[in-house]
């Protein structure tokens, strides 16, 4: 099985989404299975100017000359996406939404309708799978709502089944206090190798991956805002 795992964060290697995605691979990987990470930031990706010329000029390619051919090979090599970006005013990062704009080029202009909505073709012929992965400085899970539905009509719209959704507020915390993060960062490594073995994630396994663990909201705030304090008086910006 080839996961391929998209992380969107501007930061890449260095952000605190990829320490959750490599737990992820790495259960993957123990499980047999060969994962890839790409990251949007380090690669050429234009913006979609809707021109409409990869539907009526030259269907199928774009205008732009740049890493997206590679970017769709890749997914066309994978049997599951991982989809994984901080959240970014209530929704994914530029760097990844800039990345999804583009998906226009390989999709037909054509409408079908199917079950109670319309879509554009299918552009796969086989069952893809997906998971997604998101990081929040904001300690409360009400703040991953908004990035939740736009992954899950993403994965709607390309006919992948979500297999599962990951989510960790008060990011800061995977790399200021790893440990109170460990069970369900281990529950996330548990999720990669169930893939492999099974083909599935196991309820258990998401509800202990995403349960809850910031005990108190306001301190956890108070705690970041002295952080940040402390960094401007030493930059003697206060």
């Amino acid at each position: 099985m080839k996961i391929l795992a998209i992380n969107g964060s501007p930061r890449a290697e260095e952000g605190f989404t990829n320490i959750v995605v490599k737990r992820f691979l790495k259960g993957a990987q123990n499980a047999g299975g060969e994962t890839e990470v790409i990251y949007p930031a380090k690669m050429k990706i234009a913006p979609c100017v809707g021109c409409l010329k990869c539907w009526l000029e030259t269907p199928g390619v774009c205008r732009h000359n740049d890493d997206m051919p590679e970017i769709f090979k890749r997914m066309k090599e994978a049997d599951v996406y991982v989809f994984a970006s901080p959240v970014y005013v209530d929704s994914m990062t530029s760097q990844m939404k800039k990345m999804f704009d583009r998906f226009m080029s390989i999709s037909e202009p054509f409408f079908e309708f199917e079950g109670t909505r319309s879509y554009h073709p299918r552009v796969a012929d086989r069952d893809l799978k997906a998971v997604t992965i998101s990081t929040c400085g904001f300690p409360e899970r009400e703040h991953f709502e908004a990035i939740s539905l736009t992954f899950r009509r993403i994965c709607e719209n390309i006919r992948a089944r979500l297999l599962g959704e990951f989510y960790f507020p008060a990011s800061s915390l995977l790399a200021s206090k790893p440990e109170k993060l460990e069970p369900q960062l281990s529950a996330v490594e548990k999720a990669g190798g169930e893939i492999v073995e099974k083909g599935i994630i196991l309820e258990e396994t998401i509800s202990e991956a995403n349960r809850e663990y910031v005990d108190d909201y306001r301190a956890f705030c108070e705690e970041m805002n002295e952080f940040f304090h402390k960094v401007r008086r030493k930059r003697g910006l206060e």
